[in-house]
């Protein structure tokens, strides 16, 4: 990979890590479901003109936006509104990549080896660990739900293997409708006050949201997008586990957050089992690569 591409997917992590810190200052003043609505009304604007009718993958792009726009990203909003701290979030989304390994064995009929198994438990155990520490304890429900969020970014990412024609932008697009409807009618039922915390807060949590759907959505996305179109899944995806260790950096440089010694032990094993999959899944696809380009000539 070129340097240039290297410094670029750093810059991405980074931004992504810086992601959390906005999403919990938009959902202190605003409520989340709004926040998630507004955030990706910035994303809808910017992409408005890849928003296209893809015909005969309309289903399968709708199905993903709901998943993705809706379900992923609104639960992390909500999650993130009932977190004191956003270390042990930001660990526990990254659950997605075993999460999306066991459901690639289930529905697609992978084989794992005994590492990748090794891999995933250590994953989820760590969690386990992270829920037994005592600050973690009084946000379980936040944690839950972030749990459950990476469960639906893995069903996301089996999903979008159908899309593989349909232009990322245009995809994106279509996960902001859905972001944008969804979460904006689920907000007009179960949330109140919407109308008083628009009026009420003052530019910060304005400037969260924007910066959640540009640099998160429309530079972090789409950038993962275009350098996937350069390199393989293999190569881009072990630089990704430098997003929750931004992440925490980010939580104690600006939000002056403290880690236990049960959090940074719980946050070792779920990296560390996330690092094996993930690796593994790298290698395992080189492999499957190899044996294709074997078998063309």
């Amino acid at each position: 990979m070129a340097i240039r591409d290297m410094a670029f997917l750093v810059v991405i992590n980074f931004l992504w890590g810086l992601n959390f810190i906005a999403v919990k200052l938009a959902v202190e003043d605003l409520p989340p479901l709004l926040a998630n609505a507004l955030r990706f009304t910035v994303v809808l604007v910017l992409l408005l003109p890849w928003l296209k009718i893809v015909t005969g993958r309309m289903k399968d792009l709708l199905l993903v936006a709901f998943t993705l726009g809706f379900l992923h990203f609104g639960t992390v909003f909500v999650a993130m509104s009932l977190a004191e701290h956003i270390s042990a979030v930001a660990i526990a989304a990254q659950l997605n990549v075993p999460f999306a390994t066991l459901l690639a064995v289930l529905f697609l009929g992978e084989q794992v080896g005994w590492k990748r198994v090794a891999g995933i438990a250590l994953s989820f155990a760590g969690v386990v660990l992270l829920g037994f520490d005592p600050r973690v304890f009084a946000y379980l429900d936040a944690l839950a739900l972030v749990v459950f969020s990476a469960l639906v970014y893995a069903v996301a990412a089996i999903l979008m293997r159908r899309l593989h024609a349909v232009r990322a932008t245009t995809t994106q697009a279509w996960v902001a409708v859905a972001g944008v409807s969804g979460s904006a009618l689920l907000s007009m039922m179960m949330e109140s006050g919407q109308a008083a915390a628009l009026a009420g807060a003052d530019w910060v949590p304005f400037v969260a949201v924007v910066y959640s759907g540009v640099a998160s959505s429309i530079i972090g996305h789409g950038g993962v997008n275009y350098l996937l179109r350069k390199y393989e899944v293999s190569v881009i995806s072990p630089y990704l586990l430098l997003m929750p260790l931004f992440a925490i950096i980010n939580g104690i440089v600006f939000l002056g957050e403290t880690l236990t010694l049960r959090m940074v032990i719980g946050g070792a094993l779920t990296l560390l089992g996330v690092a094996i999959v993930t690796l593994r899944n790298s290698r395992r696809s080189v492999r499957l690569e190899r044996d294709i380009l074997e078998q063309e000539q």
